[in-house]
C-alpha cells in the first residue's frame, strides 16, 4: 500500500490476505509470522497470526522500510514469507518501495486508500451548522425533510410535502428572503471547547464540520477575490471553523479534524455555466414576489471551478482538514487538488483522505441515512442524523424522536462488523447550542463505547460472517475475537457460526459491571459454541453485551 503505520517514520504497510485452505488450525503456539523479503525492502514490523481456523481468512499488515539507497516509489520484486512451526509458505509479488508521490491524474489518485487512523477510528461526529440553523425547520413525521435544504425547499412552491413555502410565508412574510437570516446567525452562545469535549465524551475519534453547504455560506475565512459570503465578512464576523479546530487541538488533540464541503452552490451567479439538476446556479428569486435576489457576499469570477471551488478546497487543506468530505460532485478539479493535498501532507507525516463525492472515487463510500447489510471490502461510512431525517437543526422534531443511546451503540456495532465507520450528525441551533437531548444521548452512549472500546476501535470484520441472525455481531483483532449481542442474552447463548474457539479457551466479559469475568463455555458436538449467561451477567450491562475469546 501507499499508507504507513501511524506514529512511525513512515513505516510502509504491506497488506497480505492469507487464507487457510487446509485442515489444520494455526494457533499462537505455532508462532506464525508474516514478513517481506526483497532487495528493496526490509521488514521492521512482522505481521503475526495468532489464530486462523480452516476456511477462515486473515488480513495481515507487515511494516517495511526501504533498504539503504533505494529511492521512494521505485518498483521491484518482493517475496511474502509466512513461517512458523510446521509452516513455510512464500509468494512472489511486485512491490512499490516506499511511499510514492501522487500525480494529478485519475489513475494515480485512484490508488490512494483510507489511512490506518480512519479505518480504526470507527466513530465520528458530523455537524451541520450554518445560516439554515436560523429558521431551523424541516417539517415533521412522514413529511420531514432536511432542514439544511430550507432555501431550496421554500422555492418549491405551495402544496408540497415539505411545506417550507407555507411555513416561511406564515412565520416571516413574503418580503423576507433567505439571506435575511444571515445577521441572525450569531453563534452568541457558542463555546467550541464544549463541542469538542462533548465529541470526546461520546467516544468519537474524529469529527466532520460542515464548512460550506449548498447555500454557499462558508464558516471560515477566504480570500476576498474568491467570495465574501463567509462568517468572517458577514455575521457573526468570526472564523468559526478555525476556532473549532483550535479548540480541538488544544483540548482534545486525539480528535481528528475534518470538513464537509459542497462543491456546487444553488444560487451562485458564477455557477450557472456548470449548473445541473437541483444545483442550477444563477440568482434566486423570491418565491412570493418573483423578485430577483442578490447573492450576498458574491464576488464575480471568471470560472467557478477554478476560482472558487479549488481555492476553497486548498484553504480547508491549509487549515489542517484531515478529510475533505465533499458533497454532490459535479464539475471539479479534484484530481489536481488531491495530488497536492496528499503529497504535502505526506511530506509532513500526515495521512489525509477524500470521500467519494468529490468527483473522483475517493477513499470510502458514503451511504446517507442508510447502511450496508453485508461486509464491503471497500471502506465505507454510514452518515445520518440523531434527528429522524434531518442533519441541520429542526425545531419541529420532538425530543423523544432523537436517536437514543441504545440505538447509537447497536448501530455502531452493526456498522463496524461490516467494515464501516459511523458518522453521526448533530444539528446545533443558530446561537451554537447543541440541544440537551442530543448531548445527553451522546454522553450516555459514550460511556458504553469507552468501556467496550476494545471490541470496536482498531478491529476488523470477520471474513466468514459479520453476524448471526438479528442479534449477534462479530469483530476481531490479531489477539482476540469479539461476540456482541444487541439484545439482552438468554440463559443459554448458542453460536452456530464457526467462531475461532478451541477447547480450553476462556470466554470473558468486556465492559459493564462484570468486566473480565469468565462465562462458562463449551463446544457442542455439531461445533456450535454455547455460553451460559447468568442473571447477574445479564444485569451487569446495558445496550449491548460483549464477550471475548482471547487468542
Amino acid at each position: 500500500t501507499n499508507m504507513w503505520f501511524e506514529g512511525t517514520n513512515k513505516t510502509q504497510i504491506v497488506e497480505a490476505t492469507i487464507n487457510n485452505v487446509g485442515t489444520e488450525w494455526f494457533l499462537a503456539k505455532n508462532g506464525v509470522k508474516v514478513m517481506v523479503d526483497s532487495v528493496g525492502l526490509q521488514t521492521v514490523q512482522p505481521g503475526v497470526i495468532h489464530r486462523l481456523r480452516p476456511g477462515d481468512q486473515a488480513v495481515v499488515q507487515v511494516g517495511v522500510v526501504n533498504r539503504n539507497g533505494v529511492a521512494e516509489g521505485t518498483e521491484g520484486p518482493a517475496t511474502l514469507v509466512i513461517e512458523g512451526e510446521g509452516v513455510h509458505i512464500t509468494h512472489n509479488f511486485n512491490a512499490t518501495f516506499g511511499i510514492s508521490t501522487y500525480e494529478p491524474t485519475y489513475a494515480s489518485i485512484y490508488k490512494h486508500e483510507s489511512p490506518q487512523w480512519y479505518n480504526g477510528g470507527k466513530f465520528g461526529i458530523f455537524i451541520h451548522w450554518g445560516v439554515y440553523s436560523v429558521p431551523g425547520w424541516g417539517n415533521k413525521g412522514s413529511n420531514e425533510t432536511y432542514a439544511e435544504w430550507y432555501w431550496w425547499d421554500m422555492n418549491l412552491g405551495p402544496a408540497t410535502p415539505e411545506e417550507t413555502y407555507q411555513y416561511n410565508l406564515e412565520i416571516y412574510g413574503p418580503e423576507h428572503n433567505y439571506d435575511d437570516f444571515i445577521p441572525e446567525f450569531t453563534a452568541s452562545a457558542w463555546n467550541p471547547r464544549e463541542w469538542v469535549d462533548l465529541f470526546a465524551d461520546a467516544g468519537a475519534q474524529y469529527f466532520v464540520q460542515v464548512s460550506k453547504h449548498h447555500d454557499g455560506y462558508a464558516i471560515f475565512d477566504l480570500p476576498k477575490n474568491v467570495t465574501r459570503r463567509t462568517s468572517v465578512e458577514l455575521s457573526p464576523h468570526r472564523n468559526l471553523l478555525g476556532e473549532l479546530f483550535d479548540a480541538a487541538i488544544e483540548h482534545q488533540p486525539h480528535l481528528h479534524r475534518a470538513t464537509y464541503f459542497s462543491l456546487p452552490e444553488w444560487f451562485s451567479p458564477a455557477y450557472t455555466p456548470f449548473g445541473f439538476s437541483s444545483w442550477p446556479g444563477g440568482n434566486a428569486t423570491n418565491p412570493y414576489t418573483n423578485e430577483t435576489l442578490p447573492y450576498t457576499g458574491f464576488v464575480p469570477v471568471d470560472n467557478f471551478v477554478e476560482d472558487v471551488i479549488l481555492p476553497e478546497m486548498k484553504t480547508l487543506a491549509a487549515m489542517g482538514s484531515e478529510i475533505l468530505w465533499c458533497d454532490i460532485g459535479g464539475p471539479n478539479l479534484t484530481a489536481e487538488f488531491s495530488a497536492e493535498y496528499f503529497n504535502i501532507n505526506a511530506a509532513q507525516g500526515r495521512q489525509v483522505m477524500t470521500n467519494n463525492r468529490c468527483g473522483t472515487p475517493g477513499d470510502f463510500d458514503t451511504p446517507e441515512y442508510a447502511r450496508y447489510g453485508a461486509v464491503q471490502a471497500r471502506k465505507w461510512e454510514s452518515n445520518l442524523g440523531m434527528d429522524p431525517f434531518s442533519y441541520g437543526y429542526n425545531r419541529a422534531t420532538p425530543d423523544d424522536a432523537y436517536m437514543k443511546p441504545d440505538v447509537i451503540v447497536t448501530s455502531l456495532i452493526d456498522i463496524v462488523s461490516k467494515n464501516g465507520n459511523f458518522l453521526l450528525d448533530v444539528g446545533p441551533t443558530a446561537n451554537g447550542t447543541i440541544i440537551a437531548v442530543e448531548q445527553d444521548n451522546l454522553r450516555a452512549a459514550g460511556k458504553w463505547i469507552k468501556t467496550h472500546a476494545e471490541a470496536i476501535f482498531n478491529t476488523t470484520y470477520w471474513y466468514i460472517t459479520p453476524e448471526e441472525g438479528d442479534t449477534l455481531r462479530f469483530t476481531q483483532t490479531p489477539d482476540a475475537f469479539y461476540i456482541s449481542t444487541l439484545y439482552a442474552p438468554n440463559a443459554t447463548l448458542t453460536l452456530r457460526s464457526p467462531v475461532p474457539y478451541v477447547s480450553g479457551d476462556n470466554v470473558t466479559i468486556v465492559g459493564g459491571k462484570m468486566a473480565g469475568h469468565v462465562v462458562p463455555s463449551k463446544q457442542l458436538g455439531d461445533g456450535s459454541l454455547q455460553l451460559s449467561i447468568s442473571e447477574e451477567v445479564k444485569n451487569s450491562d446495558e445496550y449491548a453485551w460483549v464477550f471475548k475469546i482471547d487468542f
